[in-house]
């Protein structure tokens, strides 16, 4: 009886503890935080609640100094769908980042001008999108449908800087107006949207 009380007690904590990361990465998120900031948050809660995800992302050499680079892969992931980096899409992708508060000469600045020089392997930008997913998951639905359009639509401001006429992504609006993305652009844009908005129980 002692020991089931113990038990009891000990899960009540235990539930305590995920609520108070949760609510931790919630806040930051609704402040419209840094992503650096936002990193620690989501750390600390892999930490405590998927700790295989977290080591999947130290593995990769992902650091707390280079994690806001890391939540903008996406974006380069978009930048390398036709097989190389145009110019204009290296800018928009600085651009955006700087948009995002990652000032210039930091180390996460300086690690998404080296994925734009050299593609990542996919492990990483796949990483990236479960960890983004892991972090908007704690929000309510609606917010979490807002950071996930966000997200996407800032993909689709660096497909279109390219200037392509090939084809529209399923689902997204052509912000731009006359410009449109390449066919690889539209399904690496579609890929990334689905797996940000697919169930959990269907990941």
């Amino acid at each position: 009886m002692q020991d089931r009380i113990f038990g009891d007690r000990e899960k009540a904590m235990e539930e305590a503890y995920f609520r108070q990361e949760d609510a931790k990465l919630i806040d930051k998120l609704r402040q419209q935080a840094h992503l650096d900031e936002i990193a620690v948050a989501l750390g600390e809660k892999l930490q405590v609640d998927n700790p295989d995800l977290l080591q999947r992302v130290r593995d990769m050499g992902v650091t707390l100094e280079t994690a806001a680079a890391f939540f903008l892969a996406p974006l380069v992931q978009v930048a390398w769908a036709n097989g190389s980096v145009a110019k204009s899409e290296h800018d928009a992708v600085l651009r955006l980042a700087r948009a995002r508060e990652v000032e210039t000469g930091s180390r996460a600045y300086a690690q998404l001008e080296e994925w734009l020089k050299h593609r990542p392997d996919d492990a990483l930008f796949d990483t990236a999108v479960e960890t983004i997913k892991y972090g908007f998951s704690v929000l309510p639905p609606q917010e979490r449908d807002e950071r996930i359009k966000r997200l996407v639509d800032a993909c689709h401001e660096v497909a279109e800087a390219s200037g392509s006429t090939l084809g529209f992504v399923l689902g997204l609006k052509n912000v731009m107006g006359l410009q449109s993305v390449s066919d690889s652009e539209a399904a690496t844009l579609d890929m990334i949207a689905t797996r940000l908005r697919r169930p959990d129980r269907l990941a």
